[in-house]
This record gives structure tokens, C-alpha cells and sequence, in this order.
């Protein structure tokens, strides 16, 4: 696990303030640690933090959760050469799916989660071209990652390529489809970052790109692509909400 001051230097380069009470809340209590860290009770800390210290606080509590679940991860695609950029927004994408999770009715493996979503982009290392989810595979087979782990590194590119799409991105045909709600629920939350990250949509935060996820995308061609992709995005963000409900 990262040190204590790291994640108190983290939270004040984030927000501004160190959410020290909350990190204590987190690691100072030996009795209470591996509860608190639990991915298990996750909705109940979720809801504890909120109240205690805020909505902000709990992007810093997650935040802190996915360091320390998968720090080694994190160091392993620091280790492979990914751009600082790169590093980042993973683990970004590990936070927004974890809290994603965290309200979803259904079982969902949430280390998984957090260790696709920040492998998710491990080819970058290598290229930022279509060919980096490719890449990024191999990449993992190197580093003896798990299947599941491979498959969503392969699927990310525009959430679950079908054949026409693979031959015209010159990439190998596969099936790319979507089948477990761990892979769906990480590439929904990279499009999600990509949105409130990019500056592209003025205006427009975490929750703000949730709620107008579907007008955004077919708005920005940048995030639909093309009616093919649009569906596909569309029809996940409606499925992973009907999960919610």
C-alpha cells in the first residue's frame, strides 16, 4: 500500500485539502482497516464517508481504495513505459468504474474491475493508435494477467468491435463482444472519463456526463463515432442503469 503522506499529498494536489480525517478513517484504526478497505463494503463506506465528509470525499475514498488494491498494478504500468497521462486516466477509469459498482444490484467482481480498468490501456506504452488494445494484450500475456484481464484490454476499442468495424480499423477479426458486466461497466466508465476529462463538452462534470451520457454522444461524434458504436454505447448505458434500478 502506498504510505499514509502519500495518499494525504494525493488528495491536496486533487482537491486542494488532504481529507486527513478520512485517509485516518481509512488506515489509523488496526481493528477497523481491512473493513474499511473491504471492496465488499464498499456501498456502506461509500455512505458513511458521504455523510461525514462529503461527495468530494468519496472520489477521494475510492481514489484511495484503488491505490491500495492495485498499487503493484499501477507500478507494473509505470514499469511498461504508459505516459504519466496514461497511468492517470486508468486509474481515473479504475475509480469511476469502482464507484459505478458500488451501485449496481448485481454481483460483480470489483478487483477485477479495478485491476482491468487500470490495465485497460497498457498498450499505450507502445502506441496511442487503434492497435494499442492489441498491443496491450500481448503486452499482458507477458505479464502472465489473467484472461479476463486480456479480454478487456482487447474489447475496449469502441466497447466491443463487430467484424466490419475490425476489418475497417485493420484490426483482427475477433469477437469482440461484450459478455460480463466487469468489462462492460470498465468501458462504459472510460467513455464516461473521456467525457469530463477532455474539455471537449464545456461544462460538463462527472455526474453531468452520466446523466447526459446519450445526448453527449450523439452530439460529439467524437465520443458516438458512428451509429454502429452509438448503438452499442447507448444500449450498455441503459443496461448497466437497469442494474442500478
Amino acid at each position: 500500500m502506498p504510505p499514509y503522506n502519500k495518499h494525504l499529498e494525493a488528495s491536496a494536489k486533487r482537491t486542494g485539502k488532504s481529507y486527513q480525517q478520512m485517509h485516518d478513517w481509512l488506515d489509523n484504526h488496526p481493528q477497523m482497516k481491512a473493513e474499511r478497505h473491504s471492496l465488499d463494503k464498499l456501498f456502506e463506506n461509500i455512505e458513511f464517508v458521504k455523510t461525514s465528509w462529503g461527495e468530494e470525499a468519496v472520489k477521494e475514498y475510492l481514489q484511495h481504495i484503488v491505490e491500495d488494491s492495485a498499487m503493484q498494478d499501477i507500478e507494473a504500468l509505470q514499469k511498461a513505459g504508459c505516459p504519466d497521462e496514461a497511468v492517470s486516466h486508468s486509474i481515473e477509469v479504475a475509480r469511476k468504474a469502482l464507484e459505478i459498482s458500488s451501485r449496481v444490484k448485481i454481483n460483480v467482481d470489483r478487483k477485477l474491475i479495478i485491476r482491468g480498468a487500470v490495465y485497460h490501456d497498457l498498450g499505450k506504452s507502445k502506441t496511442y493508435g487503434m492497435q494499442h488494445g492489441e498491443i496491450g494484450a500481448q503486452m499482458a500475456q507477458e505479464l502472465n494477467l489473467e484472461n479476463e484481464i486480456i479480454q478487456i484490454i482487447l474489447k475496449h476499442i469502441r466497447g466491443g468491435l463487430t467484424e466490419p468495424e475490425a476489418v475497417e480499423l485493420n484490426l483482427p477479426v475477433r469477437d469482440y463482444k461484450l459478455k460480463t458486466p466487469e468489462e462492460k461497466i470498465i468501458i462504459y466508465a472510460d467513455r464516461m472519463v473521456d467525457i469530463y476529462t477532455d474539455g471537449i463538452v464545456p461544462d460538463t462534470d462527472e455526474k453531468d456526463a452520466e446523466n447526459r451520457f446519450v445526448e453527449i454522444l450523439q452530439q460529439y461524434e467524437k465520443y458516438g463515432k458512428n451509429a454502429v458504436t452509438l448503438k452499442r454505447y447507448i444500449d450498455m448505458h441503459q443496461e448497466i442503469h437497469r442494474w442500478m434500478n
